[in-house]
């Protein structure tokens, strides 16, 4: 997204608020519901409708309109069409507040550097030299973008020493499978398949990437209704409880919802850490995500932010 749709979808925030819509006095809002690559919080909160429960409590009938794509979510938040969008790419919220949108982080969401891989067809390359002069595919612009930019540094290799092409998930693992291209940057069921398929991992995150998904919202929704964001969090905490207390009913929601089997539903879950507690961690993390972006050129260094003071709610590092 571009600096001016980012200042138009504020303005049109702007707007709303002048007229005299109220966030506080509203009896609707809308939460997203992206449930890949493997959320299950997300997932659970829904199947049990906790955060409908919460919501309910406090007047609020909620919408979950399932917009995947963080740009999407970012712009919804900006425009007021999207209160929480509830599994956010950190590079995504960096981005659209650092054009000027009204987007911050109310909370983590997931750690996972295990869960994003580079990986090639049964007959493909071995490793991560052997991609020079490939066709690599998969989203740019994305943690997997980053974690692909990794993986050729740390082999003294960039972008420009393979031929890379844009495509999302689905698209890239249907290439790689039909023999279109070399290798892909994939992330959970569509990852399974490729394996299922006969083909093997490259590398994954692990020392190379320390990627944070984030909880985001805006300034002056979470400003209005801290009382809907601690909702969100009961709701939230209560699928996590859930989650430590029933993991087989937690995890066969999980692998029902994402059409995968339990043992492999297992297997993805111990990759994740879903505490949605801020840390230093994560603040640094983030921080690297933009020292990505700006060297990538998604990103001017003019519009650096800084990602505690800007970005980061303080409530979200008080998360109980």
């Amino acid at each position: 997204m571009n600096k001016r749709t980012f200042v138009l979808a504020t303005a049109l925030a702007a707007s709303l608020l002048a007229s005299g819509v109220s966030f506080a006095e509203t009896t609707k809002a809308a939460v997203s519901y992206v449930t890949a690559p493997f959320n299950v919080p997300s997932i659970v909160m829904r199947e049990k409708g906790y955060l409908d429960e919460a919501f309910a409590a406090h007047g609020v009938k909620l919408s979950h309109p399932e917009i995947t794509s963080g740009a999407a979510q970012t712009q919804a938040l900006a425009a007021g069409e999207l209160q929480i969008a509830s599994v956010l790419g950190g590079t995504s919220a960096i981005l659209a507040n650092a054009n000027g949108a009204d987007v911050v982080v109310m909370g983590a969401y997931a750690r996972a550097p295990k869960a994003y891989f580079v990986m090639a067809a049964a007959n493909g390359p071995a490793d991560i030299k052997s991609l020079k002069g490939k066709k690599v595919a998969g989203p740019k612009g994305t943690v997997l973008n980053q974690l692909l930019v990794a993986a050729l540094a740390a082999e003294k290799m960039t972008l420009d020493d393979i031929e890379y092409i844009n495509m999302d998930l689905p698209t890239a693992r249907a290439a790689l499978l039909a023999g279109r291209v070399d290798a892909v940057t994939l992330a959970g069921a569509n990852a399974t398949q490729v394996e299922a398929a006969g083909g093997h991992i490259i590398v994954n995150g692990q020392g190379l990437i320390a990627p944070t998904t984030v909880i985001g919202t805006s300034r002056d929704f979470a400003k209005a209704n801290p009382q809907l964001l601690k909702a969100y969090f009961q709701a939230h905490l209560k699928a996590l409880d859930f989650m430590r207390e029933q993991p087989e009913e937690a995890l066969a929601i999980a692998a029902k919802d994402q059409d995968i089997s339990l043992d492999e539903a297992r297997k993805q879950y111990a990759l994740y850490d879903f505490d949605p507690k801020m840390t230093e961690a994560d603040v640094a993390n983030l921080d690297a995500d933009q020292t990505f972006m700006i060297s990538a050129g998604m990103l001017e260094a003019s519009s650096k932010i800084d990602i505690r003071k800007d970005l980061i709610l303080p409530s979200a590092f008080d998360i109980k």
